[in-house]
């Protein structure tokens, strides 16, 4: 109830702080589970990182992970949409970066997100 779950035309629709484009996931990607682990994003883009606003990336923000399926493993297909929450903050080794355990995950168009600053646990669980 907190989370400000919506349905619109047949999808749920899940506020998140940023959209995050699934070219910049890394080490996590090819798992074959999402029930450990994380899932990094890679901040070495700097144009992808301005134009997503990455670098306002907080612990606890919720983001939609774009082209990104996290039904059965981690996997990059267009069209895909995953919900995670940051889980830790950024790294300078190659393929690594802020953490993102998932949280929901569709393949089938029926998952959508809105971007809301303040999709942050910190706020939602106040």
């Amino acid at each position: 109830k907190k989370l400000h779950i919506r349905e619109e035309d047949g999808k749920l629709i899940i506020p998140v702080a940023k959209a995050v484009p699934g070219c910049l996931m890394g080490s996590g990607l090819g798992a074959s589970t999402t029930k450990r682990g994380d899932y990094d994003i890679t901040m070495f883009d700097e144009e992808l990182v301005r134009e997503y606003r990455l670098d306002e990336l907080r612990l606890g923000d919720l983001v939609a992970l774009l082209d990104c399926d996290n039904t059965n493993g981690r996997n990059f297909i267009t069209g895909a949409l995953s919900i995670g929450v940051i889980v830790h903050g950024s790294c300078k080794i190659s393929g690594h970066g802020p953490g993102v355990t998932t949280l929901f995950s569709c393949l089938t168009g029926k998952l959508g997100y809105t971007l809301e600053d303040s999709a942050n646990l910190a706020d939602i669980m106040l």
